[in-house]
């Protein structure tokens, strides 16, 4: 059990990936873009997942390069501020948890797998579960043979459509969305955040440090009834935000001008995963593909973090025996992602605000996240099988 193809260059794929060429496994990892995919807002990394990246070694140069806001602003459509905080008191974490831009987790994680072979622009045609193997057929043509599959393909997972029936995965649509994009930084702002709410609607813009300096990341989220013929159109994506967002008042129309020359669009709505189990034969999810909680939950990236970790252990304690590996992988992540789904629930229904947003809501829907994300985010204790393990 040496050879396994990891499906999805994430930061679930990338991780598990580092693990598992630490354990002893051959793991080969392809991704369906042509490049490797770097755009995104800042992710956050708490608790447990905090001391998986310490044990990679790579918590320094995440902290090194983590998001540093030291100024939050909400306005309201005028431009007037209505909230303002500074530093650690407009952050949702504790302690030594770290909030990065996504572009710069996936540059160091990365780097820290160069020994493991990476093809991109590799999809999957055919995927067959034999007795000792999983004979994978690329569209290429080419056909190969792994001793397990682990798919680490996100909330659209090709690899869990194609080894799992429809009956074993249930989605639940928590019925929002999310954009994200950068434009320019022709506000001219530094280290600081800047939110407009209005009607269950959403809008930031963001620049997180020295470093990102002239590029700004603009996020629309919100809440919205309406299903798109298809969430996968660009088309039909930005025609969802001109039709929801125009005429807001802010700077609304200015960032849905500069959204159509913006070269790293991303789009989704909001769904949770829910599967009773996350593994099928030799094959096993991690991340979003297997129990995505939600966008607002601020815990997709720790969740793929711990759950790459967790199975990556599990394989190397269970020898050859890559079922008992599952099982366990299967029971032991089992509360932290039931605790999280929980919150990502809780937060969708309840995060975004009415008409008349007030610094008062503002603080308080604060605070109230705050105290649910710190018992959801330390859900689970880390196994502990010796330092032959852990340690390196």
């Amino acid at each position: 059990m040496k050879k396994i193809l990891v499906v999805g260059a994430g930061v679930a794929g990338l991780a598990v990936s580092y693990w598992l060429n630490k354990f002893g496994f051959l793991p080969i990892l392809i991704e369906k873009s042509d490049f490797f995919r770097t755009g995104g807002h800042a992710v956050d990394i708490r608790s447990p997942a905090v001391d998986i990246i310490k044990k990679m070694g790579i918590y320094e140069t995440t902290f090194n390069m983590r998001a540093r806001i030291e100024n939050h602003y909400h306005v309201d459509a005028e431009n007037n501020i209505i909230r303002e905080s500074c530093g650690e008191e407009s952050e949702f974490n504790h302690g030594d948890d770290i909030e990065i831009v996504r572009s710069d987790l996936l540059n160091i994680l990365m780097g820290s797998i160069k020994d493991t072979p990476c093809y991109f622009g590799q999809t999957i045609t055919q995927m067959k579960q034999r007795e000792k193997n999983v004979e994978i057929t690329f569209k290429d043509g080419r056909t190969e043979y792994y001793d397990l599959v682990i798919g680490a393909d996100g909330l659209h997972s090709s690899t869990r459509q194609m080894a799992f029936a429809k009956g074993e995965c249930d989605f639940i649509d928590l019925k929002s969305y999310i954009g994200v994009f950068s434009i320019p930084n022709y506000l001219n702002l530094s280290k600081s955040e800047i939110d407009f709410e209005s009607d269950k609607k959403l809008i930031s813009i963001t620049v997180f440090n020295d470093k990102h300096l002239s590029t700004a990341i603009v996020a629309f989220s919100f809440s919205c009834d309406k299903k798109l013929n298809d969430v996968r159109d660009e088309t039909e994506q930005k025609k969802l935000l001109r039709s929801t967002f125009m005429n807001m008042g802010w700077e609304v129309n200015r960032l849905l001008q500069l959204m159509e020359n913006s070269d790293d669009f991303y789009f989704d709505s909001a769904k949770q995963v829910n599967m009773k189990s996350w593994t099928k034969g030799r094959i096993a999810l991690i991340g979003d593909a297997g129990y995505c909680a939600a966008p607002l939950s601020g815990q997709g990236t720790s969740q793929a973090i711990v759950g790459a970790y967790l199975l990556a252990l599990e394989l190397k304690h269970s020898g050859d025996n890559h079922s008992i590996a599952f099982d366990r992988y299967n029971k032991l992540l089992r509360p932290y992602v039931e605790a999280n789904h929980d919150l990502g629930l809780w937060v969708s229904k309840m995060y975004f605000l009415p008409d008349n947003v007030s610094e008062v809501d503002v603080e308080l829907r604060m605070s109230k996240i705050k105290e649910k994300l710190q018992i959801a985010s330390n859900a689970i204790k880390l196994p502990d099988y010796g330092s032959k393990i852990l340690h390196f």
